[in-house]
């Protein structure tokens, strides 16, 4: 494990602005600013556990309460491999709070994460980690060794859980009214299910980020990345439901032969399973 999840060093290597003079006090400022300090506590104090057991102590630390709906359907699955899809609603929680409900059913389920929720070391049993901010061939080739890595999973009867919107949820206003919703699943993950030939489980949760959150949103996305640590720790009290949908099987999913329309189609059969009013 490591000392710290993000470390004053690692902040160093990102830019030389924090190795000057005043780098100290700048990566102080950063560190507060973007609650990575917070996310730092948390790491530590669940640091001592690895996988399931990790997710699970975080979520009891941050004060999370997961209320799981219709997880039996994962049952008839039992050494087979399926895969999960849901809606992308928090950034971080979701994708532990994945990996605390799938993984504790099937030890060997993994998840295809972004490069920075990939830095929790204690959860890289269940990752298959890629980093989309990365540019030309760096890029080509993290999302190829991804690519390649979900398929061998699969292809080993193991379970596998995407993200297909690819980014936290996006904030919108339609008839005055703020809408938080992801944004179009991306076709090259809908490909590569679609490839699959396996089971596909809807998994939706409930809730978003704070309302601050959703705000700068409609200013900048890159504000809004900025609040993304302090938005895993400001869940205190907070229930998220998880529910899983019923398995939509491979000769279903054949039938729609454009990518588009396919994630159209299992992006609205995860949102069915909201409440009115989610």
């Amino acid at each position: 494990m490591k000392e710290k999840l993000i470390s004053v060093d690692e902040i160093r290597n990102i830019h030389p602005i924090f190795r000057g003079r005043f780098g100290n006090i700048l990566i102080k400022i950063a560190m507060s600013l973007t609650g990575l300090n917070k996310v730092n506590r948390i790491y530590d104090t669940s640091k001592q556990y690895e996988g399931v057991d990790f997710c699970n102590h975080l979520l009891k630390d941050v004060g999370v309460n997961i209320v799981v709906e219709n997880p039996e359907v994962l049952n008839q699955f039992e050494g087979q491999a399926f895969i999960t899809v849901s809606n992308h609603a928090y950034g971080h929680i979701d994708g532990i709070t994945a990996i605390d409900v799938v993984g504790s059913i099937r030890p060997d389920y993994k998840m295809m994460v972004n490069f920075i929720l990939g830095m929790i070391d204690t959860m890289s049993m269940h990752f298959i980690a890629v980093n989309p901010y990365q540019s030309g061939k760096l890029a080509s080739k993290s999302s190829l060794d991804g690519v390649k890595q979900c398929i061998s999973h699969i292809k080993g009867g193991h379970p596998l859980g995407f993200f297909p919107a690819g980014a936290v949820s996006k904030t919108k206003i339609r008839k005055g009214k703020m809408i938080v919703r992801d944004r179009e699943w991306q076709p090259s993950v809908i490909k590569l299910i679609k490839g699959s030939k396996v089971p596909v489980v809807p998994m939706y949760f409930s809730g978003e980020n704070s309302w601050f959150f959703n705000i700068l949103d409609l200013i900048d996305w890159r504000l809004r990345s900025l609040r993304l640590g302090h938005e895993v720790y400001n869940k205190k009290g907070k229930t998220i439901r998880v529910v899983f949908g019923e398995p939509i099987m491979p000769d279903e999913i054949a039938k729609h032969a454009d990518l588009e329309e396919l994630g159209n189609f299992l992006k609205d059969k995860t949102y069915a399973l909201a409440k009115d009013g989610e």
